[in-house]
């Protein structure tokens, strides 16, 4: 037995507006039952702590929970059904979202408009896939708080029905627990204040067990106190929770092993192999006879005369070009990712803020124009100007090499504020390198003769790569190919290109650059070229100030610069004797016009003033069918799977509630709900069916000779003389689902399917208000259901 506390009758509380207020006055219960929930929810969305960069979003979830509470209180209140709590849960997403997530869109900063409420639904939908794929910390004032608006609401409501409309005591801590467990999935690989967060949460759900189990106690007690009971309770919980935490010192952790989040297998939704490789066409600015040449591209202030400028970091070459790579899937420091408040993994030193100013002939360079210049890896990217909101939506960042990209290209007026740390450059003592290269021996096979050549005087690794910087540094000549008596010393760093600049060792930033990254990944050196730009005095960045050099890993140093005096000569060394023209070059002029279509990556693909004769050829690729149909499941196939999962549920619903009316119970009890499986066929085809009526007055309604025989025979079935065997009982059924099949018999087939996905009969006939019947206690339901 338990100790009930009375309920008020409809008739004293529901006659007025006084007594209306007097249903929705909580109870001791509800108000404690609502205090958990708060508890539990602030616990779980504390675990986004380091994915915020402010305290905001805690306010924000937490105004949620208690909204959600409230919203189910009056649910419980007023007894409706819990569909209603869906409705109003939306209504208040929808109603308050803009006040506390989306400002920008709204009148006087609260009335929702148009955008508001679009707002809201994008980021309901996409918001979890933007989450996943921002670098986190995300701002702490911007769209995501969205996410803990919503987690709130949906938590606060779901849990407080939980705990006011179930008996059970695991289930409400059993989801509070479970919220936090999603929401670490969901948060960034640092943890913020695990201990505390667990043990915190670990004893709002013991007590919350602990209150639940007492409220359902029976009356033979312990003979305790309730005040030694609970200092008793109290005591064991916090010795529990101090052992807990005790033990989690020597447990692994995210100290020890690395934490484990959805974010680790999400690949960003990004390819970046749609933009060229801006390298292959270094010959526009390094020539005085281009247009680019004398051009302002940038305008840097903050940065000092001769310092490094990154325009682009290209860390993969698959023999046609050095091009971006676009991530490995699995590991979040690679891949090109949305920028959240501030860039985690960046190197320690000393960082500079400079400010740059895109000129028009940097916007009209479309293949330098996505790149985001800056003088090294970045903490924090700030966009100011008329484009700055539309450039922080869309801005990547790649972390492994601290680049950034711009998908909707810089404009000519915008300016960038950029905090980074310029990159060390390599030390005179014998380094050694740190982690993998780049670069697969297999893919430079072919220039691993030229670097045999070039370092046959070297032993140890880092000898044989200072070597053939020497190398190409004393033997090599400048030239990019567009002087007079220089054209056949093409542009491109492809793998044939790249085997005629190892024999001649005459070409621009673009070939040595190229090269000895090759060579230091050949030696086991992970190295990258960057284009990028010497800052002048006046801070104006012209093309003639732009060039390439090399980054490598070193162990104990990270990436350091290779500046392009190491390896390459200087750009007065031209090439004295011009070698004469191969029988392959004079006979260029009468060959067909190779096919415009170019690898992923070249620039020749967008500019074709040049010739290709450093690409390979490839042969021609047969269409991929296989690509192309997981091409469009991978856009039809989400939504028609959600479609699929909903009809799939509702047939499987209905039929396992038929067959558990066929098979379970007396004979007699499955031929009365034989009966309400055709009432349910009735009721799904939009027919009256009166909840508290007779079978015979229910058939009249439905109308039919087949619902008139089937009430009959239910009737002389249960109140008849004698046992219903099971011969009977499954001729009757037989019936029904004859009758069920002659009612839509007549009916089109997207009608039959209308009527097959019906949920109507899915809530119960008393609950139904739409049935004809007025809406009963649960005790009278219960009276109505059974079979007369």
């Amino acid at each position: 037995m338990r100790v009930v506390q009375p309920r008020r009758t409809e008739a004293n509380t529901a006659s007025s507006f006084t007594g209306t207020l007097q249903l929705l006055r909580p109870s001791s219960a509800d108000l404690t039952d609502a205090a958990f929930v708060l508890l539990l929810g602030l616990v779980a969305l504390a675990a986004w702590g380091t994915t915020f960069s402010t305290g905001t979003y805690l306010a924000v979830g937490g105004l949620g929970v208690l909204l959600g509470v409230l919203v189910a209180h009056l649910i419980t209140a007023v007894r409706w059904h819990w569909l209603a709590a869906v409705g109003l849960t939306l209504a208040v997403y929808a109603l308050l979202g803009g006040a506390v997530a989306l400002r920008e869109d709204t009148v006087a900063g609260f009335v929702p408009t148009p955008a508001t409420l679009g707002g809201l639904a994008l980021g309901a939908v996409q918001g979890w896939k933007d989450l996943l794929t921002t670098l986190p910390p995300v701002p702490g004032e911007s769209a995501f708080l969205v996410l803990p608006w919503l987690v709130g609401l949906a938590f606060g409501c779901g849990a407080h029905l939980l705990a006011r409309r179930s008996r059970s005591s695991w289930g409400p801590p059993a989801l509070g627990l479970g919220l936090l467990g999603v929401l670490i999935l969901l948060g960034a690989h640092e943890a913020g204040v695990p201990v505390a967060v667990g043990a915190v949460g670990t004893m709002a759900a013991f007590g919350w067990l602990f209150v639940r189990h007492t409220r359902r106690r029976s009356l033979a007690g312990t003979g305790l106190g309730r005040a030694t009971r609970w200092t008793v309770g109290s005591l064991l919980l916090a010795v529990a929770v101090a052992g807990g935490v005790g033990v989690s010192a020597a447990m692994p952790g995210p100290e020890r092993t690395p934490r484990t989040v959805l974010r680790t297998w999400v690949q960003p939704p990004f390819d970046v192999d749609r933009y060229p490789s801006p390298l292959a066409g270094f010959r526009k600015y390094s020539s005085d006879s281009q247009a680019l040449y004398e051009q302002p591209l940038l305008r840097v202030a903050g940065a000092s005369s001769g310092s490094f400028l990154r325009l682009a970091v290209l860390d993969e070459w698959n023999g046609t070009a050095w091009s971006a790579s676009g991530g490995v899937v699995g590991d979040p420091r690679t891949g090109f990712q949305r920028v959240g408040a501030t860039i985690p993994g960046t190197p320690e030193g000393q960082t500079t803020t400079v400010r740059i100013t895109v000129e028009p002939a940097y916007a009209a360079t479309r293949e330098l124009a996505v790149w985001l210049p800056a003088p090294g890896p970045a903490t924090q990217i700030r966009f100011t100007g008329e484009n700055a909101r539309a450039h922080a939506d869309v801005v990547r960042y790649n972390i492994g090499t601290g680049q950034g990209l711009v998908p909707d290209f810089l404009r000519a007026g915008d300016s960038i504020e950029v905090t980074s740390v310029t990159l060390p450059a390599a030390s005179s003592e014998l380094p050694r390198p740190a982690g993998p290269v780049l670069v697969a021996d297999g893919v430079t096979a072919q220039l691993a003769p030229t670097f045999d050549t070039m370092a046959a005087a070297a032993g140890d690794p880092w000898g044989r790569a200072e070597e053939i910087a020497r190398v190409m540094r004393e033997n090599g000549s400048w030239s990019n190919g567009t002087k007079p008596g220089q054209q056949q010393y093409l542009p491109g760093h492809g793998l044939k290109r790249l085997l005629t600049f190892g024999t001649e060792i005459v070409g621009s930033d673009e070939h040595y650059a190229a090269t000895y990254a090759l060579a230091l990944n050949r030696l086991g050196y992970p190295a990258r070229v960057v284009m990028g730009a010497m800052v002048p005095g006046d801070g104006i960045v012209r093309g003639q100030h732009v060039q390439a050099w090399v980054e490598v890993s070193l162990e104990g140093q990270g990436w350091v610069t290779i500046p392009t005096e190491t390896f390459m000569p200087d750009r007065n060394k031209e090439p004295n004797n011009v070698p004469p023209k191969s029988l392959e070059q004079r006979n260029a002029p009468n060959v067909p016009p190779p096919n415009p279509v170019r690898p992923p990556g070249s620039f020749d693909s967008l500019f074709n003033t040049h010739g290709v004769g450093d690409q390979m050829e490839k042969p021609a690729r047969p269409f991929d069918w296989w690509k192309a149909v997981l091409g469009v499941l991978r856009v039809v196939g989400p939504p028609l799977g959600l479609v699929g999962a909903v009809v799939a549920f509702l047939l499987g619903a209905k039929a396992v509630r038929r067959f558990r009316r066929r098979t379970r119970g007396a004979e007699s009890t499955r031929v009365a709900n034989g009966w309400a499986e055709f009432l349910d066929r009735a009721r799904d085809l939009g027919r009256p069916v009166p909840a508290q009526a007779t079978r015979l007055e229910q058939a009249a309604a439905i109308g039919g000779t087949e619902a008139l025989d089937l009430a009959r025979d239910a009737n002389r079935a249960v109140f008849g003389a004698g046992d219903v065997d099971a011969t009977a009982s499954g001729g009757y059924w037989a019936s029904v689902m004859a009758a069920r099949k002659a009612v839509v018999a007549g009916l089109p087939w997207w009608r039959r399917w209308a009527v097959a996905l019906n949920p109507r009969s899915l809530v119960p006939l008393a609950k139904d208000r739409s049935a004809g019947g007025r809406p009963v206690s649960r005790s009278r339901a219960r009276g109505a259901s059974r079979p007369r």
